[in-house]
């Protein structure tokens, strides 16, 4: 081999141990699916170009071309994910994936049209693929600089720092391919990024988790022995044999990688809605059993109090018959909110959001050592037409969010404030944060970084916040705490 070929072979082994990696940490991490297509993209090609060195058959550059357009899509949508605006940019992602998917298709169109292979390689290929490649990369390194500057955790930055040379340095390498007259560096760029994209991985908890080292020796060592292997096919049953093999096996481990996480997901979505089934099936249940003897009892009591007009020495019937009604009375209630959770339909009154506060704050269930929870409300609070209970379950699931986020004590801060014709009720503490993935996830159903949470606590606040005509925000910074506002509309 030559010295280029040569770290063609170090940047396919390297590319495709990360893919590897990426595919054992896909049930784990959201990054680990885009990182590992982007990896195998990038081996894909790079194998490719190395095997029409090695052989001269026209059909590995086809495929070379077809693939080196998904890079940048790729590399895009795994920066959409690290810095947590992977759903507020969908769109753009599309926008750039539309012209990628027609480049791909027109290098593929040379394996049965000869009037596309004149187009393969040719200057006007080349500038097509760099006026899409240059600026989506561009947009992704400005992304994650302006992540980098903006996160306040340490560890978060190198990160950041660590995949913004990744990225320059691949482009800046990879764009000497697509110049006519300049020596290729394309694969010293994919080895470099390579390499610093494991670090971020492996040294820095990429995937929300330490990396062993002897993992990572493991997957190296595959990759290693699947290239070899590749090349020893080269060698003894022809380039057109190892087209075939080689082809479908990469497509194989591509689908692998993408529908890993997607299965799990899928898997464990299913179980936790088999277990809110049947918790559904057996709160309707409580509540009809509940009714009748609440009925009932009621009716006693209303019998009782008729009858405390001869009342004992020493014995306030009435007033033990009124305590009874008022509690039976809101045990009803609570039946009935519950039903009106489950369907979430409010029950709208006119409310002072202040009382419903305090009311709440009140609660001994909330209470904590090392937590302190402390409540500043502004005057002249315009009232909100909203059921109270409900509000009441929204500032309880803040506030109980806020403990479990400071399990070493800390203080938590309940707000309101007007803005414009909204109230806005806020729930702060300094617990320990989320970073950019774990926000943009937060109100999703089912998600929870906590080993025995159910995942509906604030999509739970989004579903009831929605059915008032309001909206939520949530800040959050790693080890700077989090705050979460609700806007409800007044009057």
């Amino acid at each position: 081999m030559t010295a280029s070929q040569t770290v063609s072979f170090a940047a396919c082994v390297g590319q495709l141990a990360l893919a590897l990696l990426c595919v054992l940490r896909a049930t784990r991490s959201a990054l680990a699916v885009p990182l590992g297509l982007m990896c195998l993209d990038i081996f894909g090609w790079t194998g490719a170009g190395l095997a029409y060195e090695l052989t001269g058959v026209p059909q590995w550059t086809w495929i070379d071309h077809a693939l080196t357009p998904w890079t940048a899509p790729l590399g895009l949508q795994f920066v959409l994910g690290f810095v947590g605006r992977r759903r507020q940019l969908r769109a753009t992602l599309l926008v750039v994936s539309a012209p990628s998917a027609a480049l791909c298709a027109t290098s593929v169109a040379a394996f049965v049209l000869p009037a596309a292979r004149s187009f393969i390689g040719s200057t006007a290929w080349s500038i097509s693929l760099l006026s899409l490649a240059v600026p989506t990369i561009v947009f992704a390194t400005v992304l994650l600089s302006r992540h980098q500057r903006e996160s306040t955790d340490p560890a978060e930055r190198t990160r950041a720092r660590l995949l913004l040379a990744a990225f320059a340095l691949g482009t800046l390498l990879a764009v000497t391919d697509e110049v006519h007259g300049v020596p290729s560096l394309a694969t010293v760029g994919m080895l470099v990024g390579c390499a610093l994209l494991s670090v971020v991985a492996l040294r820095f908890r990429l995937f929300d988790r330490d990396e062993s080292l002897r993992a990572a020796g493991y997957v190296l060592a595959l990759a290693g022995a699947i290239i070899v292997a590749a090349l020893v096919v080269f060698r003894w049953l022809g380039a057109g044999v190892a087209l075939l093999v080689l082809g479908p096996a990469t497509v194989t481990l591509a689908i692998v990688a993408a529908s890993r996480r997607w299965l799990a997901e899928g898997a464990e979505r299913r179980a936790r809605r088999d277990q809110l089934t049947t918790l559904g099936r057996f709160s309707a249940q409580m509540a009809h059993d509940l009714k009748n003897p609440l009925a009932a009892l009621k009716g006693a009591a209303q019998l009782l109090h008729e009858d405390a007009s001869r009342p004992s020495p020493g014995v306030d019937r009435a007033r033990f018959t009124e305590l009874m009604l008022a509690q039976i009375d809101r045990l009803d209630g609570v039946v009935d909110l519950y039903g009106r959770l489950a369907r979430v339909e409010p029950d709208r009154a006119v409310l002072d959001v202040n009382e419903t506060v305090r009311a709440v704050l009140a609660l001994q269930s909330l209470a904590r050592e090392a937590v302190v929870v402390r409540a500043e409300l502004a005057e002249h609070v315009p009232p909100c037409h909203a059921d109270a209970a409900m509000l009441a379950r929204v500032i309880e699931n803040l506030v109980r969010n806020a403990m479990e986020a400071m399990p070493d004590g800390g203080t938590i801060v309940v707000r309101t404030a007007v803005d414009a014709s909204d109230v806005v009720l806020s729930v702060e503490d300094d617990g320990c944060g989320m970073d950019a993935r774990t926000r943009e996830r937060a109100f999703d159903d089912f998600f929870t970084t906590k080993a025995h949470g159910s995942g509906l606590g604030l999509a739970f606040v989004q579903r009831i916040v929605d059915a008032h005509g309001g909206r939520v925000s949530l800040g959050s910074e790693p080890g700077r705490g989090t705050v979460v506002r609700v806007w409800l509309p007044s009057g």
